[in-house]
């Protein structure tokens, strides 16, 4: 009984099949084991795949040999075939476009909605048809024909790039800066500020380049990059590197960064510096704050003069009322102001405390066994020529504090002898004094012995002088007593009278 109503149940549903749409299922694979019906069917379907995949190939074929028949009719190379109007863009025509064109629209329009916007078209100033007062210059202008460039009359200064975060140094600012001002310009220095290092080693690589006793212009500091900052990092970071170009110069640098930035991220923390804003527009600059210096284009053709960059060079001009006097710097009328470089703001914005992280140096490979014995050998080395050179430096003072001391008992004996031979020579001359009054004495006594022996043998004959004045003294007393006798009167202050 159950057989016949299963067998009644299965041909009901194999005469309902059909109406369903379903293929009836063969009554012998009802039959067949599980495992052999899988296997058919998955052959089926491999067999169906197959056929499938060699059609849409032939199709492919078939289609591809149409398209070369249709490029080489005539022995002509294919050409390009300009789109047409579809029949919905045809002037008058008011027919739908079709629907794959439609959808094709969609993604075109969705693709363009989505891509970044295009650049603004530069467009080149030319020097003698606009009004501009400066120029700034990298090494991206390449070589420049200074001469030709003096002929640009409206050029009343020039800035140069010096250097770059904290180890950049522009490989054209010396030769730039030099020519500048040989050929009569007023030349200035700025520098890019980076994130990647802190504002301290920007500084130092920033007064290592630039010459302060040199320069015509205030410093300017170039700020453009926030990326791994945040916005009060960044102000505490450029403040700090102003404060030490104020420092160093004793005077407040220019910022120079455009218009949206110094909204965004700078503001009123740097109000009171002189401010040197980039807005490539013909409308002025519009930052609720006083500014010096507008750069408004960065496309000026220079092309005789400028050989890098196409000619281009940035334009700049003064705001009204400012001149080239608010920019100039003399080192001699400045001097440094006795501040600290981390002062605070002096605004309601409170700087937060620096953080600034210099870049990693990469770490250095590992060392094989061999370079690793190399190094050893190179350190033994190393300290034992160390140590000979400190044993040769000791043999050579010592040697030398010999050769001090020897020199020193030379140079006392040769005093001491000199101290002797001056004792002997003084002896010697009391000795020759000596004898020279001995033999004075002894002459003198000769000389009186013969003086005596002499007045010895000549007595007669004074005596004989002497009766004979005695004679004539006799004549003259009898002469005398004959005058008186007379009665002549006799002079006595004549030789008779004595």
């Amino acid at each position: 009984m159950y057989k016949n109503i299963i067998n009644f149940t299965i041909a009901a549903v194999i005469m309902l099949l059909p109406l369903t749409g379903m293929a009836a299922p063969q009554t012998t694979d009802i039959k067949k084991p599980t495992r052999e019906r899988v296997k058919e069917k998955d052959d089926k379907k491999n067999a169906n795949d197959k056929k499938s995949t060699n059609d849409k190939k032939e199709s492919n074929d078939k289609k591809a040999n149409n398209d070369k028949k249709e490029g080489t009719k005539d022995n002509k190379t294919p050409t390009t075939v300009k789109k047409e109007a579809t029949p919905a863009e045809k002037p008058g025509d008011t027919k739908p476009a079709d629907a794959n064109q439609n959808v094709q629209k969609t993604v075109v329009d969705t693709a363009n909605k989505n891509a970044a916007p295009p650049k603004p078209k530069k467009v080149p100033m030319y020097p003698d048809k606009v009004q501009f007062d400066g120029i700034d210059i990298s090494k991206h202008q390449g070589e420049i024909d200074w001469a030709e460039l003096k002929k640009q009359s409206k050029i009343q200064y020039v800035y140069i790039r010096a250097t770059v975060g904290s180890n950049v140094i522009d490989n054209k600012y010396k030769e730039n800066f030099r020519n500048a001002r040989k050929h009569g310009f007023k030349a200035g220095s700025y520098h890019y500020f980076t994130n990647l290092s802190s504002a301290t080693a920007q500084f130092e690589n920033f007064i290592k380049t630039v010459d302060r006793n040199s320069q015509d212009l205030l410093p300017i500091i170039d700020v453009e990059e926030i990326n791994r900052w945040s916005k009060q990092q960044l102000r505490d970071s450029v403040m700090v590197f102003a404060r030490l170009v104020e420092d160093y110069f004793g005077c407040k640098p220019l910022i120079y960064t455009n218009e949206k930035f110094f909204t965004t991220n700078l503001g009123r923390a740097f109000a009171e510096y002189p401010l040197f804003i980039a807005k490539y527009s013909t409308t002025a600059p519009n930052i609720g704050y006083n500014w010096v210096l507008w750069q408004f284009s960065d496309c000026g053709q220079f092309k005789s003069s400028v050989k890098g960059n196409h000619g281009e060079v940035d334009l700049s001009r003064f705001n009204k009322g400012r001149s080239i006097n608010d920019i100039l710097y003399v080192p001699s009328k400045h001097k440094p102001k006795k501040v600290s470089a981390m002062d605070a703001v002096e605004q309601k914005e409170k700087p937060a405390t620096v953080k600034m992280t210099e870049q990693k140096p990469k770490e250095a490979p590992k060392t094989t066994k061999r370079q690793q014995d190399d190094k050893k050998q190179a350190e033994k080395e190393k300290k034992l020529k160390e140590r000979n050179q400190k044993a040769a430096d000791e043999l050579a003072k010592k040697k030398a504090e010999e050769q001090r001391k020897a020199k020193e008992k030379e140079e006392q004996r040769k005093k001491a002898e000199q101290q002797k031979k001056a004792r002997e020579d003084a002896a010697k001359k009391a000795e020759a004094e000596k004898q020279r009054k001995k033999a004075e004495a002894k002459q003198a006594r000769q000389d009186k012995a013969k003086r005596d022996a002499a007045s010895k043998s000549n007595k007669p004959a004074s005596l004989m002088q002497s009766s004979a004045s005695k004679l004539s003294q006799s004549q003259r007393n009898d002469s005398i007593r004959n005058a008186k006798l007379k009665g002549q009167k006799i002079n006595k202050s004549t030789p008779d009278n004595d």
